[in-house]
């Protein structure tokens, strides 16, 4: 329903099939156009040969880290299995690492998780929030046996979340979609949506009948208003780490989530030269990417304060080379495109594959835009 909703939104779903092709298992992907209630919406269908489906954590995450996604797309992904993966951990007494998957190590729950993310990378989505999940009553077969819905797992997924109960007497949300809510956002789920302007809508159908609901899952698309809060700046005072270190602490920094990281020279009491280590992060991630920065720095205390900000719509292309793929991000205002940057991980490992100069491919890729749209 999410992976529906998302291309209901406008996430080009041949581009997510494509790039799921990378995870190297068998599977098609069926889209049926429904009403529920009077609403249009999406119902996806996940087919694929019958396979022995019971995956480790570990396995996922090779099939994941292998396929050549998009960082943040592959990056959500784990950590949504992640969440599972602790979640079902603990509902069986064993460490995450040793749990087996039965239902959620299947094909369809892999394109599932993984297609969601490509979708949200696709359409550009830098954060998620979600209303309270419902939880339904009754009970589900498993690979276990019967088991009380919520699933064990389900509630496991969703502690620190809001949720809501409901009079329906049948599974409302499945282990997969919690972990992959509770992953994707702050878990502060609310029953409104951030400020934002909004620009898309789309709608994923369920299979199954709702008595007092529309089996529909809503995804709304839209810029934020950036409020003073949602946006913050991390910043500490170093003079005592080498360059290399202070370096790693920042793409250790992005790799967490951070929007931006940077270092700014300075110079500290006793004319000592220092460097300022700064992050732009989401008000949600302040704690743990602090503590992440003392841990890499060793610095004893993070300033944070909230920011504004103002922020153009970007979207991503990916053009062909005559050696090789390139990603593209394009920025535009008010449905106008004003600037085009190849993504530096696909034009470096071209230029290194290749021989040539970062800065042809730079080059070759905006002049493979600009022919492939006729402008920028």
């Amino acid at each position: 329903m999410t992976l529906g909703a998302l291309a209901s939104a406008g996430a080009p779903l041949a581009e997510v099939s494509q790039s799921l092709k990378n995870l190297d298992v068998p599977f098609e992907i069926h889209v049926e156009t429904v009403e529920i209630n009077g609403v249009h919406a999406l119902r996806l269908v996940v087919e694929h040969p019958e396979e022995h489906s019971h995956r480790t954590f570990a396995d996922i995450r090779r099939l994941v880290e292998s396929a050549s996604l998009p960082e943040r797309a592959a990056r959500r992904a784990v950590e949504a299995f992640q969440l599972l993966a602790n979640a079902e951990g603990t509902v069986h007494d064993r460490a995450p690492e040793d749990v087996t998957f039965h239902e959620v190590g299947a094909v369809d729950s892999i394109v599932d998780v993984v297609g969601s993310c490509v979708a949200l990378e696709l359409l550009g989505v830098e954060s998620v929030s979600c209303s309270p999940l419902p939880m339904g009553t009754g009970v589900v077969p498993s690979a276990h046996g019967p088991l009380p819905v919520p699933g064990p797992a389900t509630l496991e997924a969703l502690k620190g979340s809001r949720v809501r109960w409901t009079e329906e007497s049948q599974e409302t949300t499945t282990p997969t979609g919690a972990a992959l809510m509770a992953s994707l956002t702050d878990r502060a789920f609310t029953d409104a949506a951030p400020p934002m302007t909004l620009h898309a809508v789309g709608y994923g159908a369920g299979s199954n009948y709702l008595q007092y609901a529309p089996n529909l899952l809503r995804a709304v698309v839209g810029e934020l208003e950036g409020e003073i809060g949602d946006i913050e700046i991390l910043e500490a005072n170093v003079d005592d780490a080498p360059g290399e270190l202070l370096g790693a602490a920042l793409e250790k920094l992005l790799e967490a989530g951070a929007l931006d990281s940077w270092l700014e020279p300075l110079t500290m009491k006793k004319g000592r030269g220092a460097y300022k280590v700064c992050a732009l992060v989401k008000s949600v991630d302040r704690e743990n990417l602090a503590r992440l920065l003392m841990r890499e720095t060793g610095t004893l205390g993070i300033r944070h304060y909230g920011v504004g900000r103002t922020v153009a719509e970007r979207r991503f292309a990916k053009v062909e080379l005559p050696y090789g793929t390139c990603e593209v991000k394009i920025g535009s205002l008010d449905g106008e495109d004003f600037v085009a940057a190849p993504e530096y991980t696909d034009a470096a490992r071209l230029a290194r594959e290749n021989g040539l100069p970062l800065l042809r491919v730079y080059s070759d890729a905006r002049a493979a835009l600009k022919e492939s749209l006729g402008k920028i």
